[in-house]
């Protein structure tokens, strides 16, 4: 007997040792097969002011030049949180283009989402309407953190794993529509990642290449600005509904006030879905420099656990200068002297 002893516990631990490594595996590869795909199509709260955080055809739309920052912390207070950071910058070139680029990360637990992107658009007028047509190409890297390896439940041989570590590549491009019809009424349509290619050999559920699959997938928006002469003000309702990969259906009901001619911004923003949620925004444009802060809060039971999502965003923007045409001299007699 005193001879079985030892060997019980060395099957039992390493019954356990097996069942956690098989529980743990499961955790790593649901996240980054699945729950990431939500960072593969960033989710901001603040594209209701910023467009060309989701929008390729807004690239340079209005003849401005735009350098942002933007953060965002979702389910503050729990640990692993997901946090992300965008750099981006559109503008004009010339008066039928506009070109931009962007670079995201997102750290969610031990997974890390790097994004670089670049933004093409091509802008033009059909009578009272303004238009912007534009697309993206994308690199996106998905891996998990080298932390992991140190685990002692994980086998440093194991050649999935160190493929997940050093990261899931992929390929994307994105289409975008922006419409503006009588400097009011407004139309926005993206088509994200509708072309879409793997570039490592992870092995995953998911195919390889999709063209043309993405086309289900889709960002719509419909809105108008009403401009309250009388009292200086003006109203900016809109409706947004998002159809994103492996994302729940998603309608947002944007209401935006601006006041003393945008140097005060509000707006607040209501889901529907999932027992509903809101988000508040505050912010300013003051000469050059945009601020503004977002708060999000859940009414379903994870609320409890979380404090929120934080969405903060800073801006520097300035006008596209357009060229000077010198005036010719029309004095026949002063040509040629």
């Amino acid at each position: 007997m005193p001879t079985k002893q030892p060997l019980t516990q060395t099957f039992i631990l390493s019954h356990y040792r097996f069942i956690m490594k098989k529980a743990l595996y499961s955790l790593l590869f649901g996240l980054l097969a699945t729950a990431a795909s939500a960072q593969e199509h960033a989710i901001y709260s603040q594209y209701q002011v910023y467009q060309n955080l989701i929008n390729p055809g807004v690239a340079g739309f209005d003849n401005e030049f735009i350098l942002l920052a933007n953060a965002r912390h979702s389910w503050a207070g729990f640990p692993g949180a997901p946090r992300s950071y965008t750099f981006l910058y559109t503008g004009p070139v010339g008066d039928k283009l506009g070109l931009g680029g962007s670079l995201f990360t997102e750290y969610i637990g031990n997974q890390i989402v790097s994004r670089i992107q670049g933004m093409y658009a091509f802008r033009f007028k059909i009578d009272r309407a303004q238009v912007g047509l534009g697309l993206t190409t994308e690199f996106l890297r998905r891996r998990l953190n080298n932390e992991i390896l140190a685990n002692p439940l994980i086998d440093n041989r194991d050649g999935v794993l160190e493929g997940a570590v050093d990261g899931q590549r992929l390929f994307t491009s994105s289409f975008g529509a922006h419409i503006v019809y009588d400097n009011s009424m407004f139309f926005s349509l993206v088509l994200p990642s509708a072309i879409r290619a793997r570039l490592d050999e992870i092995p995953t559920e998911e195919p390889q290449n999709e063209s043309g699959a993405g086309l289900r997938y889709f960002i719509l928006q419909v809105g108008g600005t009403l401009n309250v002469y009388k009292h200086g003000f003006a109203l900016v309702p809109s409706i947004a509904v998002r159809s994103i990969r492996d994302v729940p259906f998603q309608v947002d009901l944007n209401l935006q006030g601006r006041f003393l001619e945008d140097k005060l911004i509000a707006g607040l923003t209501y889901r529907p879905n999932s027992k509903g949620s809101m988000a508040f925004l505050i912010g300013t444009k003051y000469n050059r420099f945009n601020l503004f802060y977002t708060y999000d809060v859940s009414f379903g039971p994870f609320q409890q656990y979380s404090t929120g999502a934080h969405e903060f965003s800073f801006a520097y923007t300035f006008k596209r200068k357009k060229p000077t045409v010198p005036i010719q001299n029309t004095n026949i007699y002063q040509q040629g002297q």
